[in-house]
């Protein structure tokens, strides 16, 4: 605003200047058309006396002045007038062509203001006797070169000539009084508006400096406020919990007690971002920050230190059970269910914890051990929390190493796959198998994938991992049809990434196209608890994954806390019941119980039943009896490596070829 009213000012200023630049310009022209009309009259009484033509052109130059004024007078009367004939005039008068501008806009736009309208009047009736002088002075001319001229004449001539400069006296004088007037005026104005705006400037300028000292102090605790804060949930970031631990530990120092750095993980929190979206990964940890504020005591300190990292600057605890009590209740607290839109989510959380003084004294050494705490601590389980012990660090280093040597063992083909087959309980024919990654590291041998692919899902390599077992196994499986040992299924898992993929229906459909198999020889398994987190969006993933023609199957079901009702919404081909539900058959008649339920079920809804971890002969045989479609398990077939599965689906397919030799209708079987 204060910008805005000194600019103006300017503007009024420099419009002002210009006025009164242009009024000069106008009394400037005045004084050059008087004296310029008062030599031109000398002129011609000295050429009538000495009738020499010199003082005829001088007399005829000294007019150019008056005339050139008339004719751009008489060109700005006009309704459109022409700019460059008027500057031609005013310049012909003697101005100054910089001023002509000023002067034609003065002209045009105040010729309603009185002091303008008078001297226009002025202006006018001295172009009538310009014109008059000018004509006398031709006829002057045409007297003096005439045969015979005559004294008589010549006198009525230079008579009339002094009469008409009698009248241009006191015209010239109402034109300057005019333009005197106009330009006392506007100077008078012009004075008085900066007279009276001076003091309301000052106060303004007082005010509006008052209110930008404000504004910068609230914008320097911004600053401050940002750098020292996290943007998303405004908890303490990792600079100011730095600050506050180095200066708690100064005052533990002194005081010989002890603090305690609690580092909190949330668990798999990138398949939820993934899954769910960015937006209700930052609704979820807005949650968890309010929690966290709710539950500490006045004087610890949370603080957010990363993408899914909180950590909690605890004093004054009396014992490792206090810290230990305090950990436990960030895991109750925050392990219970989060409202995200119209669903609930259940998020498990790690924690790892650092002592002072015994994990080191500086703040970086606690801050590390505690880091160091918990990623040992999300290795072993879910919803715990681990202090830091030095033989830690070792295992830090061997993740570190891991991590590193994954990265590269896509393109060294460090992976390959075992083949797990899948039997039909009614027949014990194989019907299919399940592709299965292993790592065959140069230095470790062979790595359990227990051990690597949680490491890629976090890491987001196992989306390229991903695609190279859909290739491989799609290849593999081809081939083995070719060699005739049946039309058999392979059955590939998928991780949550890229089951929301955007991309991966159309990479699915160039792998398949690649390998020339059949899509419905290609089984999808998609964990029941990836499908339930997934809601409306799987429902789509999936119409769009059968649009192709693969099949889908449900793995781990009963893991998911689903029903099958509602998993009637999606579009699959079979479940697979988890291998907990068999593994205390037939010993425990509840799990028993539960199983021939989601196999009536199933059957119910028109979904095939694969029962996973078949490990007895009584597991088996209660399988068979309850109808169940087909079972995986080391009881038939461990993991095998390609070779060895071809050999045992050659001898599937003799022995399918046998049966159906002996049956009645072989094409009851399925080979």
């Amino acid at each position: 605003m204060f910008a805005a009213i000194v600019l103006g000012l300017l503007l009024l200023a420099n419009f002002s200047f210009g006025l009164l630049s242009s009024v000069r310009a106008y009394v400037g022209g005045e004084s050059l058309w008087s004296k310029a009309q008062k030599e031109a009259v000398y002129h011609l009484q000295k050429y009538a006396a000495s009738r020499a033509p010199e003082e005829l052109r001088q007399f005829r130059a000294d007019m150019d002045v008056p005339l050139g004024d008339h004719e751009a007078r008489v060109e700005m009367d006009k309704q459109n007038p022409d700019f460059e004939k008027v500057r031609q005039g005013f310049v012909r008068g003697g101005n100054n062509p910089d001023d002509v501008e000023g002067m034609f806009k003065l002209y045009r736009r105040f010729e309603w203001v009185s002091f303008m309208q008078r001297a226009i009047r002025a202006w006018e009736a001295g172009d009538r006797y310009i014109v008059q002088l000018d004509e006398a002075g031709a006829l002057l001319q045409r007297q003096i070169e005439s045969p015979a001229p005559t004294a008589e004449k010549i006198q009525a001539i230079l008579a009339e000539i002094f009469v008409i400069n009698e009248h241009l006296v006191p015209i010239e004088k109402q034109f300057v009084d005019a333009l005197g007037e106009a330009s006392r005026t506007i100077y008078r104005a012009l004075q008085r508006i900066m007279l009276g705006a001076t003091p309301g400037l000052l106060m303004l300028g007082i005010l509006l400096s008052l209110r930008i000292l404000r504004q910068r102090k609230r914008a320097e605790d911004w600053i401050k406020h940002i750098a020292f804060h996290d943007d998303l949930t405004s908890l303490p970031n990792r600079l100011m919990l730095n600050q506050r631990l180095d200066q708690a530990l100064s005052r533990h120092r002194r005081a010989g007690s002890q603090l305690a750095i609690l580092f909190i993980a949330l668990n798999r929190f990138k398949v939820i971002n993934d899954s769910l979206g960015h937006e209700v990964g930052d609704v979820l940890l807005c949650q968890v920050a309010d929690r966290l504020r709710a539950r500490l005591r006045e004087g610890d300190t949370v603080a957010r230190v990363g993408g899914d990292k909180f950590a909690v600057l605890t004093e004054n605890r009396k014992s490792l059970m206090e810290i230990s009590a305090c950990a436990q209740g960030l895991v109750d607290t925050l392990s219970a269910p989060y409202v995200l839109g119209s669903n609930d989510c259940h998020v498990s959380l790690s924690i790892g914890i650092s002592v002072f003084p015994s994990d080191g004294n500086e703040s970086h050494a606690l801050l590390k051990a505690a880091d160091v705490a918990m990623y040992r601590a999300k290795a072993t389980g879910q919803n715990n929390y681990l202090y830091y012990s030095p033989s830690m660090n070792v295992h830090t280093l061997e993740r570190l190493e891991l991590e590193s040597d994954l990265s590269h063992a896509l393109e060294r083909g460090e992976f390959l796959l075992h083949y797990q087959p899948k039997v039909e309980t009614v027949t014990g024919l194989i019907t299919g198998t399940e592709a299965l990654l292993r790592w065959q590291h140069p230095l470790r041998g062979l790595i359990s994938p227990m051990d690597f692919i949680p490491l890629a899902e976090e890491t987001g390599l196992i989306v390229p991992i991903g695609e190279w077992v859909l290739a491989t196994a799609c290849a593999r499986n081809k081939a083995w049809q070719d060699q005739g040992l049946g039309k058999l299924s392979v059955a590939v898992n998928l991780s949550a990434r890229q089951f929301v993929d955007p991309l991966l229906l159309p990479k699915l459909t160039r792998i398949i196209r690649a390998s020339g198999l059949e899509p419905s020889s290609l089984e999808l398994e998609i964990t029941e608890s990836m499908v339930m987190a997934q809601g409306d969006y799987a429902v789509l993933a999936l119409e769009q994954l059968k649009s192709i023609g693969v099949q889908i199957a449900i793995d781990d079901f009963g893991t998911g806390y689903s029903s099958l009702a509602y998993l009637k919404r999606f579009p699959i081909d079979t479940l697979k019941i988890d291998r907990s539900f068999i593994r205390d058959i037939p010993a425990n008649s509840g799990d028993k119980k539960i199983t021939r339920a989601i196999i009536a079920m199933a059957h119910s809804l028109k979904l095939k039943v694969v029962v996973e971890g078949v490990e007895t002969a009584e597991q088996l045989k209660f399988l068979r009896s309850q109808r169940c479609d087909a079972v995986q398990g080391y009881f038939l077939y461990r993991p095998l490596p390609e070779a060895e599965v071809a050999d045992i689906l050659e001898v599937n397919r003799l022995d399918c070829v046998a049966r159906t030799e002996m049956r009645a209708h072989p094409d009851r079987v399925a080979c």
